[in-house]
């Protein structure tokens, strides 16, 4: 009925009918297709999860669960029911806030030697120690330093203050503080989580058998580590400089006029000076002779243009009478 009905229909009609069959089975494709592709992405997933946890299933009962990006979940469950939840970290007290303090000093003093012996001597009576130090000197007798120390965060203030006594003139201070406690928290709960799912880890790895689930577990054990290491080498650097603040200082002196020599050596000058005056006779000289020397190679290329003008001059002539006559 339908293909006979098809055919009663106009050639334009048929082609608007063909059309709209195609539209819709492109639509239906395009759904199957969107349906489809989660479906196969769980079931990779399922195979994935089931090879990589299969070894727990194989021992003595424990299941940890796996992320899709192979991080283990938050909660480990065993095989008695029980669970070990991700910790939770206390926040560091409100009185002990993890705070970088920074300090740059730019200071004019009467001398500058004498000033970096008193700051070292300052930074070490503080229980801190000095980073960098340099001493330069320009040409005009004008001396600089630069020094970078490590103190105290409790001796913070108080060096400053010492090393604004020192200064004649302070042309900078520039103080600052970055508090890092949030981070410094989030981090220890970091490192918490990631020893108890290292020690789940190492519970399998000695209850592994095959090579293959040995090998499993190691890999992930290796990402657990290394995440380890990272968090304790932040929380290092953290201490580090909360602990220690920094202060960097740049020091300069006020420009020296250099006074005369104490004796006088006329003697000397007179030396200097005639010596100077021999070397310009003797440039003199040497120009002298060089310009004769040059004046000479000249000749022959001057006996050529006479020779030139000589003949030139008498065709000129010649032709000249020839024509008065």
């Amino acid at each position: 009925m339908l293909l006979e009905k098809f055919k009663q229909l106009s050639l334009a009609k048929k082609s608007l009918t063909i059309l709209l069959i195609i539209v819709i089975v492109v639509i239906i494709y395009t759904v199957f297709i969107s349906i489809g592709a989660p479906l196969r992405n769980n079931y990779s997933y399922d195979r994935i999860n089931t090879q990589s946890v299969g070894l727990a299933k194989k021992s003595s009962g424990i299941s940890v669960g796996l992320a899709p990006s192979g991080i283990m979940q938050d909660s480990v469950r065993t095989s008695n029911n029980e669970s070990f939840e991700k910790p939770n970290m206390p926040s560091t007290a409100s009185g002990d806030r993890k705070v970088i303090k920074t300090a740059n000093l730019d200071i004019s003093v009467n001398e500058v030697e004498q000033t970096v012996t008193k700051i070292t001597a300052d930074t070490s009576a503080a229980g801190g120690f000095i980073q960098n130090s340099s001493v330069t000197e320009n040409t005009k007798g004008q001396k600089f330093a630069s020094l970078v120390l490590r103190v105290p965060v409790t001796k913070f203030e108080n060096q400053i203050s010492q090393i604004k006594s020192y200064a004649k003139l302070v042309e900078r201070e520039d103080i600052r503080g970055r508090e890092v406690t949030e981070e410094y928290n989030d981090l220890n709960a970091d490192l918490k989580h990631q020893e108890a799912v290292e020690t789940q880890y190492l519970k399998l790895l000695k209850r592994a058998n095959e090579v293959e689930e040995i090998i499993a577990v190691r890999n992930k054990l290796d990402q657990v580590q290394r995440e380890i290491e990272r968090i304790k080498g932040r929380l290092r650097y953290l201490d580090n400089q909360t602990d220690m603040s920094t202060i960097t200082v740049h020091i300069s002196s006020e420009f020296k006029v250099t006074l005369p020599a104490d004796k006088w050596q006329p003697w000397e000058n007179v030396k200097r000076s005639t010596s100077q005056l021999i070397v310009s006779l003797q440039n003199f000289v040497d120009w002298t002779v060089g310009s004769i020397f040059w004046l000479i190679s000249l000749i022959p290329y001057l006996v050529i243009f006479l020779i030139i003008y000589l003949v030139g001059r008498k065709i000129y002539k010649k032709k000249l009478n020839q024509q008065i006559k």
